[in-house]
């Protein structure tokens, strides 16, 4: 028997070895068709047999098959799967392709991420490519376009300003409409935004609907933009540099023109008002009148003398004013990173360096920071990772007050015969008695920020569907704020005094966050359970010092001045303790039902009323996997989804429920304390109530994909000044007082016309509409919220309507302008109690979206992204006052010339002479806020145009160590199309209104730029 066994053995041993005799060992290396770097630990398999291998930390692997093996597989996580037949070779390298279909399958939701195919709610995904190399420095303005029901408005074109943004409209009328930003689990603070390196986000999922916002619960009235910044991958380390060069430029007046010098000092002529440059140029020479008619100076005089005056006033003359205010700017930046991995490993580390200065001389932006984000698998049920993120800004800017210190407004205010300089060098303080240009210089203001995020969590998966993870995050900003109106400086002279005010806040932002996650598949029944709390607050700290009498501009600390006038502290602190759950359940991935609930409580409210619960279901049915039917092969997509909830709004000032009081008053040298502001112990939540109605469709192999919802969202409790008599000493407080409404659809499609190895060319497009309205107020034809009076808040029209005088026209037979009534009867005297409510006409946006394509062919790629905008109207204050005869001591539009002159003649803009007195009529001369000057909104923008070139593999591995380059050009803004006159992208003009949209003025021109870039990879 044992030589039978030991004969079988060396039998069994012959055979083996000749098997494997026959087989061979293959070797090669597994790189990224992307960037031609290797890949570690991708899965390399004999094709029907268990036997495989793994690359090593450079790509490379070394495989014994046996003879009758065919193909090898590699598989690698985000990567195309890929077989490669063995053949008679004994060396096989590949190169995988991304996956981008599986990159885009997870989104990242509250507290949690989630695959793509489970989503139930509304959310839109931005991929970060989307918001890299453009001139523009915060991230919040670059989200324009990129998503249906997301409304971007860029308010303002200083460099590092954020954007306005409002997910499917205003649902408040003055406790806040911005979403909540969550960045790495952490809320940031309004003022971090421009913080955030474009570069370092990874994607931004905006979560629209109740069934992805009500798990924030009081945080996600107003939608939420969950950011996500780069991580490392488990591969070989990669090294990225990138350069960017760009210029920024004022956007062009659209459908208006400035007067030149001639045309101005022609209109001043016919307008019988004589300038103080050219008074003081007749005083000078002892030019006097020959007789005296009716008019001004300038009208005594001979023609001949008057036209050599104009000409030597128009030879030393700035002429276009906007070559000394504005500058080409040129943007630099400089960003490096390191990203990589190993098995229990991952990290992404960079830094960044933003120099940009802007298209108004003198103003400023800089922003230097880095980023450190790390995971480690310490155990193999325990992982830890860190998000940091440090950045440091420095931004220089110029006043944008309504009056002449504004550089923005100084364009029309300035005549274009004045000098920027004198004779001597000196700055030309103009008829203004001011010179924005030297005020940039001497008078200074400037913020330094530094923002620091950091979020510190820790995993734990003890069970095999169960993970607990805790984390603790934080947000620190600091501000030291300065403005020196330096001595000798020309406001210091007429105000008589030199001042300087520095000013220090620190705002601490914390949370700690504790979930516990269930996700377990059963069959065909999948669920995904979430539990947790969380506790945020918020520590704000102020000092103001400012001192007066400076002995020269050198001394610019406080001890040096002669008189401190103001030192102030202030302090406040805000509180949420938050509990929240949800549950998620599908069958077969035919049927979703996915519930959530939160009870938060909010140290902003009386204490017996703070704490509310909010709550969302969602369900969803997948159409296309359905059994009972078998839909047409040409649909590869049909989802049908809907949700409703509530979530809440707590985003007023603090302490506003207590009645305060102030101790800054004085009696017999002591302190007094005097009532402030009255308690309102019932306030409470804003609660919004939401649904929607969506479906996701794909068809022809999902060559044509896209999604359209249908949502009303109601907005109640609104918290709003409450008026009050004045009797009881006060006159308002702050209360739960009425409704807003907006409804509307959300449509988006994405086509891929040709989709081929070296060509591809997609078509993208996405379109939004939102109706808004008040539906319950506690007082009807209440008062707006914006500056002048223009607007009102009245049940059944949109928040802030206009509220105006309508205007007829201008009389052909006499020149006056004709008003209406409110009875409809007509009359050529303004009265402002004649105004009345312009039924559907409101600043807020109807309908925006984005019109785009994508190729590529073999290494070279274009983008462009038009975007437009519409429905709003917008009160144009700038066209008003550059028509108006009353603002003849500043420029004004070449259209104003086209005023009435004689019996008959049909203008757009009344006499300024009147016919009985030959003199100047001052009654048409006034600026009267009427429907005249109401303009539509509406505008397409090229929004973005990138053309690029990524060099082949075969050539960047000649080079050596490099691994990718990629060449680029970029525009943004680069063209526009509007009737209206000026700008109508406009949302705030320096410290003039309060509401977004509502006022053309003289704010921070918008801007257009140019970049150039180089990306190297190694």
């Amino acid at each position: 028997m044992k030589k039978l066994l030991l004969v079988s053995l060396c039998f069994l041993l012959l055979c083996a070895s000749q098997v494997f005799a026959q087989g061979k060992t293959i070797t090669g290396t597994v790189t990224s068709k992307e960037d031609g770097l290797p890949l570690p630990g991708v899965s390399v398999k004999v094709v029907g047999t268990q036997i495989g291998t793994q690359t090593n930390a450079n790509g490379v692997y070394s495989i014994a098959v046996p003879s009758t093996a065919t193909k090898l597989r590699f598989s690698y996580v985000s990567f195309v799967q890929q077989d490669v037949a063995i053949g008679s070779s004994s060396k096989i390298s590949v190169s995988l392709n991304p996956d981008a279909k599986a990159l885009s399958e997870v989104v990242v939701v509250g507290y949690q991420t989630i695959a793509r195919k489970d989503v139930v709610g509304a959310i839109a995904n931005v991929d970060g490519k989307e918001l890299e190399a453009k001139p523009i420095a915060s991230f919040t303005q670059l989200l324009q376009g990129t998503a249906p029901g997301v409304q971007v408005v860029g308010a303002s074109g200083r460099p590092g300003s954020n954007g306005v943004i409002r997910i499917r409209g205003t649902g408040s009328i003055s406790a806040g409409s911005d979403p909540l930003i969550v960045v790495d689990g952490i809320q940031v603070q309004s003022a971090a935004y421009n913080a955030i390196n474009p570069d370092d986000i990874e994607s931004v999922s905006i979560l629209k609907d109740a069934a992805a916002v009500s798990i924030y619960g009081s945080r996600g009235s107003n939608g939420v933009l969950v950011v996500t910044t780069k991580a490392g991958k488990p591969n070989a380390p990669q090294l990225r540099y990138s350069f960017r060069f760009g210029k920024t430029e004022r956007q062009a007046l659209k459908n208006v023109q400035l007067m030149s010098s001639a045309e101005k000092l022609q209109y001043e002529y016919e307008a019988q008002y004589t300038n103080p440059t050219l008074d003081s140029m007749m005083t000078n020479r002892g030019i006097t009148a020959t007789a005296q008619a009716t008019g001004t100076k300038i009208n005594w005089i001979p023609a001949a003398t008057r036209q050599n005056l104009w000409d030597i006033a128009i030879s030393r003359g700035a002429g276009d004013w906007a070559k000394y205010l504005f500058q080409t700017a040129t943007m630099r930046t400089h960003e490096v990173s390191l990203s990589g991995g190993a098995d229990k490993l991952t990290y992404y580390l960079s830094g960044n360096i933003n120099d940009n200065p802007g298209v108004e001389r003198f103003s400023q932006f800089n922003r230097k920071g880095g980023r450190l984000n790390v995971t480690y698998q310490a155990k193999e049920w325990f992982k830890v990772g860190t998000n940091i993120g440090v950045t440091a800004t420095h931004d220089n800017r110029l006043r944008e007050n309504y009056n002449t210190q504004n550089s923005g407004g100084a364009l029309y205010f300035f005549n274009p015969y004045e000098q920027p300089y004198l004779n001597d060098g000196s700055y030309n303080s103009t008829w203004q008695g001011f010179s924005p240009l030297e005020g940039a210089v001497n008078n200074p203001v400037s913020y330094d920020r530094v923002n620091q995020f950091g979020s510190f969590y820790g995993e734990a998966s003890f069970f095999k569907h169960l993970k607990l993870k805790s984390q603790y995050a934080i947000n620190y900003n600091t501000l030291a704020y300065q403005t020196y109106l330096q001595p000798g400086s020309n406001l210091s002279n007429i105000l008589g005094y030199s001042q300087k005010t520095d000013q220090n806040q620190t705002d601490f932002f914390s949370s700690i966050t504790n979930t516990a996650n269930w996700n377990q598949t059963v069959g065909k029944h999948s669920f995904n359970g979430l539990i947790g709390n969380e506790y945020d607050k918020d520590e704000f700290y102020n000092s103001t010092a400012t001192a007066r009498g400076f002995p020269s501009k050198n001394y610019t600390t406080l001890e040096n001045a002669a008189t401190p006038t103001v030192a102030s502290t202030s302090r406040t602190q805000f509180s949420l303790i938050s509990y929240f759950a949800s549950l998620s359940y599908d069958y077969d991935k035919r049927y979703y039902v996915t519930g959530s609930f939160r009870r938060d409580g909010s140290s902003r409210f009386g204490a017996d009323v703070r704490f509310a619960n909010f709550s969302s279901i969602g369900l969803a049915w997948d159409l296309k996997n359905e059994k009972f039917w078998t839909l047409p092969s040409v649909i590869s997509d049909l989802k049908l989804r809907g949700s409703y909830g509530t979530s809440g709004n707590n985003n007023i000032g603090e302490y506003q429920a207590l009645g305060t009081y102030s101790l800054t008053s004085k009696y017999n040298d002591q302190t007094v304390a005097i009532p402030l502001k009255l308690s309102n112990p019932t306030l409470t939540w804003e609660t919004t109530y939401q649904k929607d109605l969506g479906l996701t469709f794909g068809f022809l192999d999902s060559r044509i994909t896209g999604e359209v919802d249908y949502y009303s969202r109601e907005n109640k409790n609104l918290l709003y000044n409450v008026n009050v008599s004045t009797t009881t000493g006060f006159s308002s407080y702050v209360g739960n007082v009425g409704a807003v409404k907006n409804s509307g659809i959300e449509l988006s499609l994405t086509g891929t016309v040709i989709r081929q190895k070296d060509f591809k060319w997609s078509l993208t497009a996405n379109y939004s509409h939102n109706d808004n309205k008040v539906t319950a107020l506690y007082s009807d034809n209440a008062t707006g919220v914006s500056a002048n009076g223009l607007n009102k808040l009245k049940i059944g029209e949109p928040i802030n309507v206009f509220y105006l005088v309508n205007e007829k026209g201008v009389d052909p037979t006499d020149g006056r302008e004709v008003y209406y009534n409110i009875d409809g009867t007509e009359t050529k005297t303004f009265s402002g109690g004649q105004s009345q409510i312009q039924s559907g006409k409101s600043p807020n946006v109807k309908y925006y979206g984005t019109f785009g394509t994508d190729l590529s062919y073999k290494g070279v790629d274009l983008s462009v992204r038009l975007y437009y905008s519409g429905g709003n109207y917008i009160y144009n204050q700038i066209w008003m006052d550059e028509v108006s005869s009353s603002s003849v001591t500043g420029n004004l539009f070449t259209e104003a010339s086209n005023y009435w002159k004689k019996p008959g003649d049909v203008t757009p803009y009344p006499r300024v002479i009147d016919p009985a007195t030959g003199k100047p009529d001052p009654i048409q001369a006034t600026e009267n806020f009427s429907t005249k000057f109401l303009e539509k909104g509406d505008y397409v923008s090229l929004r973005d145009v990138t053309l690029g070139y990524t060099l082949k593999n075969k050539y960047t591995k000649k080079i050596g160590l490099v691994g990718g380059i990629r060449l680029f050009a970029q525009g943004t803004n680069l063209a526009i199309w509007t009737k209206f006159h000026g700008n109508p992208e406009v949302s705030e003009a320096g410290e003039t209104t309060s509401y977004s949209g509502n006022l053309a003025l003289y704010g921070y021109p918008p801007i257009r730029g140019y970049t150039f870039g180089i990306d190297v990879k190694f």
